[in-house]
């Protein structure tokens, strides 16, 4: 490290820490890391020698974490890309988003997308009692790869009404009463932090691709506090719904805003089949459930989200 990389301000080493580290940090983290690296900052090392022997490195490290939340309270650190959770401990991160440089960088994205996937399937199966399926943009078909992105969502959902209830002679006397029997889902899921920057491109791409089903649900990890008025404003104009995922206790993630029921659009749906084979599967699937309510001997329908089934005991 040079010169003037080691004597760079407070507020550089903090942005540099998160930045290297590339995950979510508390104040408290990100103080241990500057006392772990102490020797590549000439602020950090200083601290030292002038609060050492007398204070211990707790008390140093607490002194660190107060000039951590201070600086973001003074939004010292916005100017860097630096962000924070709105949950408590805050975590902050490196808003890539904003950054310039970053934004650019779409397959690294689109692979953390795409991590978030089984975080809601297991969500969904284990919680909301839905089957899903990933809608892979590779099978559609070369007329839809330019405009997949506007035209399905990620992943798509199942509930199966008929199946929740234990009693034969209440399955057969709801599908006799030919009475609703399933709701369809859709859900466009964002990797990051939903902010002003992005919340209408990733809302109304959702708008887009999910709008078909009963219930369609925007999903993310985190959203920004000044952007979560918008977003309910928005969700109430378009009867679109938010879930936030809990990456790493997915069953602990929440609908933050439900979403109202709508009508299925099925000329929409029809078109979506004709450029994904997956949406194709999913519809196909539909049609076997309702055939085995009926008749058990029919093969049942096979979901992405059958690995997160739990045994009955």
């Amino acid at each position: 490290m040079n010169k003037t990389s080691k004597s760079m301000p407070v507020k550089q080493i903090v942005a540099q820490i998160i930045k290297n580290n590339n995950e979510y940090l508390t104040a408290a983290e990100i103080a241990q890391r500057m006392l772990e690296q102490a020797n590549e900052y000439e602020y950090v090392e200083q601290l030292l020698k002038e609060k050492a022997p007398e204070e211990d490195l707790d008390s140093v490290k607490q002194f660190l974490q107060r000039n951590i939340t201070s600086l973001y309270c003074q939004k010292s650190l916005q100017p860097l890309h630096i962000s924070a959770t709105s949950e408590r401990p805050r975590r902050f991160y490196y808003d890539n988003l904003a950054s310039t440089e970053l934004r650019a960088d779409t397959p690294r994205r689109k692979e953390n997308e795409k991590d978030l996937y089984p975080i809601l399937m297991q969500f969904c199966k284990r919680v909301l009692n839905i089957d899903t399926l990933r809608l892979n943009e590779k099978t559609s078909t070369r007329l839809a790869e330019k405009r997949n992105d506007w035209l399905h969502a990620d992943i798509v959902g199942f509930e199966d009404l008929v199946n929740k209830f234990q009693n034969v002679d209440t399955k057969g006397c709801m599908i006799e009463y030919s009475c609703e029997r399933s709701l369809l889902y859709s859900f466009e899921v964002k990797d990051g932090i939903i902010d002003k920057g992005n919340l209408r491109r990733y809302f109304f791409q959702a708008v887009s691709n999910s709008s078909w089903a009963n219930f369609s649900y925007l999903v993310a990890e985190e959203i920004n506090d000044a952007t979560k008025e918008e977003l309910q404003l928005l969700c109430e104009s378009f009867k679109i719904g938010f879930i936030k995922l809990n990456r790493k206790e997915p069953e602990e993630s929440e609908i933050i805003i439900q979403a109202p029921k709508t009508a299925l659009d099925w000329n929409m749906m029809d078109r979506i089949a004709q450029v994904n084979s997956d949406f194709k599967k999913y519809l196909n699937n539909i049609s076997l459930a309702y055939r085995g309510h009926n008749n058990p001997d029919i093969k049942k329908p096979k979901w992405d989200s059958d690995k997160f089934a739990i045994d009955p005991e």
